[in-house]
């Protein structure tokens, strides 16, 4: 497969990806907003800026974060690469530049997701938005699973969605862990009440409760990061984004080819034998800092051994 070929495709997923789950905690947010008990303590928006690292883009330009100045930055900002129009267009660039590769229902699924979105741009309704993106992220889904072949272009798509959501999952634990547990006092039933947005941020709720009859911080962090099972997990993904990686070098598992390989190796083993408890004892911020930089590193590293034509002196 050519390199251009396969960078596109990898980052077909991950922009899909950032789309998908920066609809979803827009959405989450602003409904949690309207559903939150009164004269407890108020969910804000600065924490959706944090979650999308893009907090040095969004202060200088908007200063204080409302539902108004979030909504079009994390939404339309063309200044902001991770705003959910942008990862669209990109994602249609560069199915664009693959159409010769990709199957017709995946391009036009794309395309129409576009569409809809410069149509729903200057129109009002953050909920309607997100609904639109969201649904649109399930059934590109869809479409890949029943229209791609499992080759090294499926592969590639695959570890780019994997990396995407098990980065995004761990800023989400991270930012608001740190906001719930180590900022200022607020009341249980707000507590309990924002942890809700947190598990729904990763369409997690309900999977949860099946689990547990309280909402326990220590327990909502455990399953965001180890659990094994729910398709929004770090350790989840970052199984899956292993599986894609040897699948395309046709390394034997316990084996590595390349340093993408070996990072993601360690990484996958240490999310399956650690315990959520020895990760508290680490610090799980501190462990959650290195989980990011690692996924970043691992990234670097595929895009080094896949992407980069080798230049000759």
């Amino acid at each position: 497969m050519l390199s251009r070929i396969a960078d596109s495709l990898f980052w077909i997923g991950r922009y899909m990806e950032r789309a998908d789950n920066t609809a979803r905690i827009l959405d989450v947010n602003y409904h949690m907003l309207l559903e939150q008990p009164p004269d407890t303590y108020r969910l804000r928006w600065d924490p959706l800026v944090l979650i999308t690292s893009e907090a040095p883009l969004f202060y200088p330009k908007y200063g204080e974060a409302s539902a108004k100045t979030v909504f079009e930055f994390l939404g339309f900002d063309e200044a902001n690469p991770s705003s959910i129009l942008q990862c669209i267009m990109r994602t249609r660039e560069n199915a664009r530049t693959i159409r010769d590769r990709i199957s017709r229902e995946m391009w036009e699924d794309i395309n129409s997701l576009y569409h809809k979105v410069i149509k729903l741009r200057d129109a009002d309704g953050l909920t309607y938005f997100c609904d639109v993106v969201k649904r649109g992220g399930h059934r590109f889904h869809g479409v890949c699973e029943a229209t791609m072949p499992r080759d090294d272009g499926w592969h590639f798509l695959m570890a780019g969605s994997a990396i995407e959501r098990a980065e995004m999952t761990a800023r989400i634990l991270d930012v608001n862990y740190h906001r719930l547990l180590e900022g200022p006092p607020i009341l249980n039933e707000a507590r309990s009440h924002a942890w809700m947005a947190v598990l729904k941020s990763v369409a997690a709720f309900e999977f949860y409760k099946r689990q547990y009859t309280q909402i326990e911080p220590q327990k909502v962090a455990e399953l965001m990061l180890l659990d094994s099972r729910h398709p929004r997990s770090v350790r989840y993904n970052i199984g899956q984004l292993q599986n894609s990686l040897l699948a395309i070098s046709g390394s034997v598992p316990g084996t590595y080819a390349n340093e993408a390989e070996r990072l993601t190796g360690r990484l996958h083993e240490r999310l399956t034998y650690d315990r959520i408890e020895e990760i508290f004892d680490r610090g799980l911020h501190n462990s959650l800092t290195e989980l990011q930089q690692t996924c970043q590193e691992i990234g670097e590293q595929i895009t080094r051994t896949y992407f980069y034509y080798a230049v000759a002196s």
